[in-house]
């Protein structure tokens, strides 16, 4: 009688663990939505990054395949989220069916212990690129899958990309006693090869800032850099500018006149090649514009102080550029390096690469200073004159700020959401 009695006595058991084994999951917490707050833009859609809304650090977005806004978390922050990319669709905001689950996790423990940049390359741009200072890594848009890796690049935080071709500076940590290097990459295979070496001079320790790659009338790939080298010893940095032939193998030019007794910063903006044959160069505490035939200097505004962290947009012959803390907004003829005008109001300081860009004769940026917190700043491009401010339906915009030229649509990030802000009718009256 008793066996009979443990021998129901397990069956029950073991049926209340079927039945526990059964029962659904608990639902998801779903996001936490901010305070509202008054708001004149006219938001398309507002998506959360994270299932939770813990907010974190985010690089500048950028356009896939002509249909999809890619963001990255830039690091593990403490009480933030593990680092990682979210695809959205640019015109829903609905996830990529490829990521759909939160960002990170797609990276080893060992791997990638900070994101310092993300873009896009590939022939029908649907190769997601994720550099870290030191591994570069590939990712199908479309499948989510990793296409290849590279390791112990160190490296500057940012990359140059093309079509066929990444492009990345390392060497022995930031500043190198002996060499740096500039390596390109194809994007497809993932196969390295090294394309300049540079070697320390005079006890100046060097490092390579990001290069820009511009494709010459005779069909050639030219590479436009500079180095930035300093003395510990003596207090004392210098700047030069390179142009390097990649097709022919061959320096065609350096230009070795920029001398200063300031700290030298690195990870500076890469060159530009604008109209007239003309560079502009940005260094730590100036901007220059080189003839992109000689290297000979034609002008330079000094006093600045620009971190890399602080991009210029150059748009139909003029300059845009933010230096200083609290900053100014400034804008210059890119020709002549003439002051078209300047803005002192709005102090446009973004927290990390805060991109800047123009729409409809506007020009747009996040801003903290002045305001309660980060906002997103319009300013007319013609002008400086400051049009309006506004933070969103959250009270918080920071950070890069990307513009769909076709469809008016501006791409921005609250810190813990991505958003989609129709510029066509914003702000509301």
């Amino acid at each position: 009688m008793n066996r009979i009695k443990v021998t129901i006595l397990i069956l029950c058991l073991q049926c209340i663990c079927t039945l526990g084994s059964c029962q659904k999951p608990p639902k998801p917490i779903p996001p936490i939505k901010p305070p509202a707050f008054p708001t004149n833009l006219e938001v398309v859609w507002n998506a959360p990054i994270y299932s939770d809304s813990v907010s974190d650090i985010f690089l500048n977005h950028v356009f896939a395949a002509d249909q999809y806004v890619v963001v990255a978390n830039m690091f593990d922050s403490d009480g933030g989220k593990p680092r990682g990319i979210g695809v959205y669709n640019k015109q829903t905001g609905e996830r990529h069916s490829a990521w759909k689950n939160d960002p990170g996790g797609i990276f080893t423990p060992t791997e990638l212990e900070d994101i310092k940049d993300c873009k896009i390359a590939g022939k029908n741009k649907d190769i997601i690129l994720i550099y870290s200072g030191r591994d570069l890594l590939a990712y199908s848009l479309h499948s989510g899958q990793r296409m290849w890796g590279l390791t112990d690049l160190l490296g500057e935080p940012e990359m140059t990309v093309t079509t066929d071709h990444v492009f990345i500076p390392y060497g022995q940590g930031t500043y190198s006693a002996s060499w740096k290097r500039i390596a390109i990459v194809d994007v497809y295979s993932g196969v390295k090869r090294d394309v300049v070496e540079l070697y320390a001079e005079d006890n100046y320790e060097i490092c390579i800032s990001t290069p820009s790659a511009y494709v010459n009338s005779e069909r050639d790939t030219l590479l436009y850099y500079v180095t930035d080298a300093y003395n510990f010893s003596t207090a004392k940095g210098r700047i030069w500018a390179y142009c390097y032939n990649l097709t022919k193998k061959e320096m065609v030019w350096v230009n070795k006149q920029f001398t200063t007794s300031r700290s030298v910063s690195t990870a500076q903006p890469p060159p530009i090649a604008i109209e007239n044959d003309k560079l502009i160069v940005a260094s730590s505490h100036a901007i220059h514009c080189l003839n992109r035939l000689t290297g000979k200097l034609i002008w330079q505004k000094e006093t600045f102080s620009m971190g890399g962290t602080m991009p210029h947009l150059y748009r139909d012959g003029w300059v845009y550029l933010r230096y200083g803390n609290p900053t100014t907004l400034l804008c210059l003829d890119a020709q002549t390096g003439q002051e078209i005008w300047k803005n002192t109001e709005v102090n446009p300081y973004p927290a990390f690469h805060g991109a800047m860009d123009i729409y409809d004769g506007k020009l747009y940026c996040s801003a903290s200073g002045n305001y309660v917190d980060c906002h997103l700043v319009c300013v007319d491009a013609q002008t400086g004159k400051t049009l309006w401010v506004d933070g969103g339906p959250t009270g918080h915009i920071a950070f890069g700020v990307l513009i769909d030229q076709k469809t008016g649509y501006l791409y921005c990030n609250t810190g813990w959401s991505l958003m989609c802000v129709d510029l066509k009718k914003t702000p509301r009256k």
